[in-house]
């Protein structure tokens, strides 16, 4: 297996584990803000952690060897699996038995789309031979800067952010309050700019499968995070008469530029690898 498709596939399970990692986090805090005995982990939250930590894992040692190629697949495999049966029996079905026009979740729908491809791509992967790397790579450079650009890009809006989270999350103004935005999205925020700033000073030299991954898995959560709340504005402003604040549609609007900047980072970080 070529090395650089090798590392493309450890970082996507990378950029899966990440998504799972993200959302038993969010599960977690979700229970220590919940008033006593109203939030109750289930079992799956535990496989989602699980399946988070095994994804990461697997993801780092196929990068770096190419003996985890069977063990990542299984992985995927039973990640697809599971995704697959959260999205028919945790929406699908209810949706069919409650008969309203209620938003779909798409989180899932992508996830299951994502890990079939991705073990598709773990399936067909060893067909290809290891071709030598040519000794002039110089036309790369351009898109790592082009990554770093992005990067740029991605790191500035995650600042600003978190800053316009938390200063009205902090505020005692509550004429436009939040509902979707919670402080957990303020520090997601502070941690994307984390991310970018070290994707954009590694992208003078070379960037990480590590990072290109864990950028991807964030472009992930952003995206569908965007989703799933523009779905749930469209239906309350719809059937429940509820609107919202300019502010918290201005941090929307922040988080997809955030996830649109760590996609098209990472995809150039990819063109740039080695």
């Amino acid at each position: 297996m070529p090395g650089k498709l090798r590392g493309i596939c450890g970082s996507l399970l990378i950029a899966l584990g990440v998504t799972q990692l993200y959302s038993f986090i969010s599960v977690i805090v979700g229970y220590f803000s919940a008033e006593e005995n109203s939030f109750v982990i289930v079992w799956n939250y535990w496989v989602i952690l699980v399946f988070g930590l095994a994804l990461f894992a697997s993801g780092i040692g196929l990068i770096r060897k190419e003996k985890y190629h069977f063990i990542s697949t299984i992985f995927v495999l039973l990640f697809t699996i599971f995704q697959g049966f959260s999205v028919y029996y945790y929406q699908l079905r209810v949706l069919a038995e409650i008969q309203k026009n209620a938003p779909f979740e798409w989180s899932g729908t992508i996830l299951f789309a994502s890990g079939l491809l991705v073990l598709i791509t773990l399936l067909i992967a060893p067909k290809f031979n290891a071709n030598e790397v040519m000794a002039d790579q110089g036309w790369k450079t351009k898109w790592r800067y082009a990554a770093g650009f992005f990067s740029l890009v991605g790191a500035v809006t995650s600042i600003f952010a978190a800053i316009t989270i938390f200063k009205q999350l902090h505020s005692d103004s509550i004429k436009e309050g939040y509902l979707f935005t919670m402080p957990l999205d303020g520090y997601f925020a502070c941690f994307m700019a984390v991310i970018f700033i070290l994707v954009m000073v590694l992208a003078w030299k070379k960037v990480s499968f590590i990072l290109i991954g864990i950028l991807m898995g964030a472009s992930f959560i952003l995206f569908t995070n965007y989703l799933s709340v523009t779905s749930w504005i469209d239906f309350a402003k719809d059937n429940l008469s509820i609107t919202f604040g300019s502010n918290e549609r201005q941090v929307f609007g922040m988080q997809f530029l955030m996830g649109a900047s760590a996609f098209i980072s990472s995809i150039f970080a990819y063109i740039a690898k080695k």
